[in-house]
């Protein structure tokens, strides 16, 4: 199988700063967020949360609403609740972090699931919080794994400046990148599309509405269950992921792989002619 020499436009959702990464036929593409490399020594992700990195929705005000303090667990003074675990709200209501000093206030819920498109934590089902485009679920222990079906590492979430903001860490969410549903895809709260790092991890955030065999770029991001993919330097367009060696494309349509593997949660992707 011919292996595809092109590179791949990549946004760096997780991170405080944007990048694009353009990847030639010797390196390995990079999908749109920044995950550990393995020989760093910083373990946790980072987001500016309101700068223009941090592409989540603003935030509603935060209703007026004082519950009785809770004996919950690790609590600080300016907390209302905690997030992880869900301590101190009433039952129709979840804990959600609203500000970048860590406080915590109980706001409603809603109905989204884990890792489809909302526009604030009052979309979201109980225990989740909206971050990146994408409901999320609340996790505390950061640069270790979460527990649980369907999840993957659980990064910290920094404020300006790098600074971590007090019990907001969320865990990315597993996704399959050839689905374009794997994230809810587009709703009324807006697009969830399944992304990858380059070490393999995938998460859902917030996607694009460029149509296959359209140009795309950073700026202008792929509908979800599509790569933004071209030469390094030049014209790029959006193509399907398909898994290696399947018939995802459709007939005897081969799925061409990359000339460095893409890898996704133990699967290895390229993209349909």
């Amino acid at each position: 199988m011919p292996a595809l020499r092109a590179a791949v436009v990549a946004l760096a959702a997780f991170g405080s700063v944007v990048v694009i990464v353009a990847c030639g036929s010797t390196a390995p593409p990079r999908q749109p967020f920044v995950a550990e490399d393995a020989e760093a020594t910083d373990d946790t992700d980072e987001l500016d949360a309101g700068s223009k990195g941090d592409t989540s929705r603003p935030r509603p005000p935060v209703p007026d609403a004082t519950p009785a303090r809770p004996d919950c667990p690790g609590i600080a003074d300016e907390q209302t609740c905690t997030p992880s675990p869900q301590c101190g709200c009433a039952e129709n209501e979840t804990c959600d972090v609203v500000d970048g000093k860590g406080a915590t206030a109980c706001v409603p819920f809603g109905k989204a699931p884990m890792g489809h498109p909302c526009t604030a934590t009052v979309g979201c089902a109980r225990g989740l919080t909206c971050i990146l485009g994408t409901c999320h679920p609340f996790c505390d222990e950061p640069g270790g794994s979460c527990t649980g079906s369907d999840v993957g590492a659980c990064v910290q979430i920094h404020g300006p400046g790098g600074t971590p903001i007090p019990s907001y860490a969320v865990c990315r969410v597993k996704c399959a990148l050839h689905v374009a549903a794997s994230c809810g895809g587009e709703t009324n709260a807006g697009i969830g599309a399944c992304l990858v790092d380059g070490a393999g991890g995938t998460d859902c955030q917030e996607g694009g509405t460029r149509k296959e065999k359209e140009t795309c770029a950073a700026a202008d991001p792929c509908a979800p269950g599509l790569a933004c993919v071209g030469p390094a330097s030049g014209t790029k367009v959006c193509r399907r992921w398909c898994r290696v060696g399947t018939s995802d494309c459709g007939g005897s349509t081969q799925c061409t792989a990359f000339s460095t593997k893409v890898m996704a949660d133990g699967v290895e992707y390229g993209v349909c002619p």
